[in-house]
């Protein structure tokens, strides 16, 4: 679950407007007794929807740094259900690398979309262990989106090679998670002995782990 930012109320709702109005006339403070509640409230329903059952494990991404800044930020962080809190990614690394199955240095997200003169692929490189990133694209002639995602795959591939020897590191020593649409992990898994094939072939023997994901766009 990511947040962008604590949840307080629209001030300028009417509602909440003459609610904070009445308790402002009444010489309280509107923001301490109406609008931090609610947005304590917000927050809990937050941590509600990521976990329902005992077993539920996940993470809560809340983007503003007044949770810890400010006193009222940190009560409504004391008031949450009971979890680790952490201001650094890494720990949200492990965290998926020991809830999951994945041991993944990297991941590499791959699109496509199909423009007037040709297919638009892009990848994006994410080092999952700070979560810094890099990205390329171009438009290319693809006869549909799966080749044009397998093109920015291996292109994304190859510039991640690039880095790790150029640090003087192997790329056996590095896995990645590749995302990408279910119709590529489909086209790869299925293909036989083609140049597509033998290419994913050879990039698996490059890297400690090279697994496949499938998630759609919204």
């Amino acid at each position: 679950v990511v947040l962008d930012k604590m949840p307080f109320p629209t001030p300028g709702d009417p509602l909440h407007s003459a609610r904070m109005r009445a308790i402002d006339d009444e010489g309280e403070s509107s923001f301490g007794l109406y609008m931090l509640p609610l947005m304590t409230l917000a927050l809990k329903q937050g941590f509600g929807r990521l976990i329902r059952r005992a077993s539920d494990r996940g993470v809560v991404a809340i983007l503003d740094e007044r949770l810890t800044s400010k006193s009222y930020g940190r009560q409504a962080r004391n008031d949450l259900p009971p979890a680790r809190f952490s201001r650094n990614f890494k720990d949200v690394h492990q965290f998926y690398q020991h809830s999951s199955s994945s041991s993944a240095d990297f991941g590499l997200n791959v699109f496509a979309r199909d423009e007037v003169d040709g297919f638009a692929w892009r990848w994006q490189l994410l080092r999952l262990q700070d979560g810094k990133r890099d990205s390329a694209h171009e438009v290319g002639a693809f006869p549909d989106a799966p080749e044009a995602e397998i093109h920015a795959l291996l292109a994304g591939l190859r510039n991640l090679t690039s880095r790790i020897t150029g640090a003087g590191r192997a790329t056996t020593d590095f896995g990645v998670e590749v995302r990408c649409s279910a119709a590529t992990v489909a086209r790869l898994q299925d293909a036989d002995d083609t140049v597509v094939a033998r290419a994913w072939r050879k990039e698996g023997a490059r890297w400690r782990q090279l697994t496949l994901l499938a998630v759609e766009a919204a």
